[in-house]
């Protein structure tokens, strides 16, 4: 069986739509705040497109997800980044989700995603999942961010990274794809999921990442030089033992550009520091 969780007016590709709403497309009109009908292990796809940020009770919801889920599943979430400003005085959105989501819904130490992602933090093992709460594992696979258009171009991924998590309004959007774990899996089985699954997404998606550019002449928004401890951070680390599997890959942060004066470009509204 195959669910589109909040399936709205367009549902998900053969699913059956769940919505409180009765849209034209809706199979099962139920608010998911509630006990879902649906036996355990029985659930095959998830697909939860811009629908978990209204939930009451993210970690129940997704509770109730996991018991009807069959072990290997994958759920879909498509969700709004937490670091914008519009979405953080949202007072529709009841939740909110970063790179640091998933690590509250398992208890796996282990991790296919690079450090860098969750680079800030207290934490250097994957999971943040408590002892008190429900005993769920969903293992992230992939995870997708959604830039606005001025981050699109000039940034290699670490800097989008830092900049990611410690800015405001620098991606829109997130999107994971999460492995049910119901019996033991190896983290080699989890390298190969990553690697080789067929992740299905919502169409819309396919529009918003728009294509890559490459243009070392691209007009970067903001110098990262202020960065450089969190570099050298990332780099101590790296002479201790892997906590992922995929491990930290991304480059260094890049120097501003320089102009054939040997200047600093000048962004509008800001002053590089000289020196």
């Amino acid at each position: 069986m195959r669910i589109d969780l909040g399936s709205g007016k367009q549902k998900f590709d053969h699913c059956i739509g769940i919505d409180r709403i009765a849209y034209p497309d809706t199979d099962l009109v139920h608010d998911f705040n509630r006990p879902l009908p649906f036996e355990d292990n029985s659930v095959e796809f998830v697909m939860a497109s811009h629908s978990l940020e209204y939930a009451d009770d993210l970690q129940s919801v997704l509770t109730e997800l996991y018991r009807i889920c069959r072990h290997n599943a994958i759920v879909c979430i498509v969700a709004p980044y937490a670091h914008a400003s519009s979405h953080m005085v949202n007072p529709q959105f009841k939740q909110l989700f970063n790179e640091h989501s998933p690590r509250f819904w398992t208890r796996s130490p282990e991790s296919v995603i690079a450090g860098d992602e969750y680079l800030l933090s207290q934490n250097s093992t994957w999971s943040l999942l408590g002892e008190e709460a429900p005993s769920i594992d969903f293992r992230v696979l992939r995870m997708e961010f959604f830039y606005f258009a001025a981050y699109q171009v000039g940034y290699n991924p670490f800097e989008l990274a830092l900049l990611r998590q410690t800015q405001l309004n620098v991606a829109y959007q997130i999107m994971f794809h999460l492995l049910v774990v119901k019996q033991p899996v190896s983290l080699g089985e989890m390298l190969f999921f990553s690697e080789n699954g067929q992740f299905e997404e919502p169409h819309y998606v396919k529009e918003q990442r728009g294509a890559p550019q490459k243009n070392e002449e691209t007009e970067r928004l903001l110098f990262l030089d202020h960065m450089e401890s969190v570099v050298r951070y990332r780099d101590a680390k790296r002479s201790l033992p892997e906590q992922t599997a995929m491990g930290n890959t991304h480059p260094k942060l890049r120097k501003p550009k320089i102009n054939r004066q040997g200047k600093q470009r000048k962004r509008q509204g800001h002053s590089p520091k000289k020196g």
